[in-house]
Parts: structure tokens; sequence; C-alpha cells
């Protein structure tokens, strides 16, 4: 991996056929990026983003705006970061971790007036709590539960540019 080729960008039908490949092992903590993005086309609160090490996907996750994020929070400029995933065949090599360092210059680039991004984490997914807490989010002692079970609300306040 070369850190300098890692980057975040909105989904487009020309990485149909990536997501359509994406491999997750284990879908308990996380959800389908192929359902993902059907639904985003659906919803126009809801943004699709690809992790990409040069042309090639990585990983995926959603960006929700205030429909999604109000079950977290009340602050009406959050976004919530949802179905976070790094695909099964690229996970151990620092993908996540810079996707996390990534993810406030371009929420600053894309979405200006957002001054928030929460999301939710399964209280068992402690691997995952670990890289978001090490990234800037905080508990905020929030709980909400999800499809499988309580998750942990967790916080990453966004400076201004």
């Amino acid at each position: 991996m070369d850190p300098s080729k890692i980057s975040l960008a909105f989904y487009s039908d020309e990485y149909s056929e990536a997501v359509r490949r994406y491999v997750i092992k284990e879908l308990h903590f996380t959800g389908s990026p192929q359902e993902a993005v059907e639904t985003c086309k659906r919803e126009s609160d809801r943004y699709a983003i690809l992790v990409l090490d040069g042309e090639t996907v990585v990983g995926f996750f959603v960006l929700h705006g205030r429909a999604g994020a109000k079950k977290y929070t009340n602050n009406r400029k959050a976004l919530l970061l949802r179905t976070f995933s790094i695909d099964s065949r690229f996970q151990g090599k620092g993908y996540g971790r810079r996707t996390i360092a990534l993810l406030d210059v371009f929420v600053k680039e894309h979405f200006p007036n957002t001054d928030e991004v929460v999301l939710g984490v399964n209280h068992a997914n402690v691997a995952a709590q670990k890289l978001y807490l090490h990234h800037g989010f905080a508990d905020t002692g929030r709980r909400v539960t999800g499809i499988h079970g309580e998750q942990l609300v967790l916080s990453k306040r966004l400076g201004r540019k």
C-alpha cells in the first residue's frame, strides 16, 4: 500500500463491477456495499463513498445526512458514517486507518456545512471501536439498538477550515 495512492471518491457506475465483486466474509457488523449503493440511489441524503488504492476499490462506506444522523445526535449539521468496511481481500494492510484519517478532509471539502460525524459501532466490535477512538472519535455515552444489538454512539467534531 502506498498511502499517497489512497483516496476517497463518490461512487459512480464505472465502479459497479468492482462493488459487485466486493468481498465481506463477515456481514455481522456491516451491510453489503451492493445493497447500500442501491439505497443511496433511492435516497438523496445518502452518499456511497469508495476507498480507492489507485483505481482499485478496497473499501466502502456511506455518509448519511440528517435523516440518518438524527438517531445518533441532535446536531442538525452532523453526518452519519455507516456501512464502513474494507474488502476482506485487503484487510490488515492499514486501509481502515488511512480511510478514517482521510475522512475529515473529505467531509470538509464535500459537505462544508457539516461540523460532526457520528456513527454507531456494535459493542462487540472492539477492533472497530479502537480504530475510531484512535482517530479522534469519542464515545458520547449514548447507546442505540442496531440490527445486531447495542451500539456505542461515537462522535467526531470537525474543525473549521
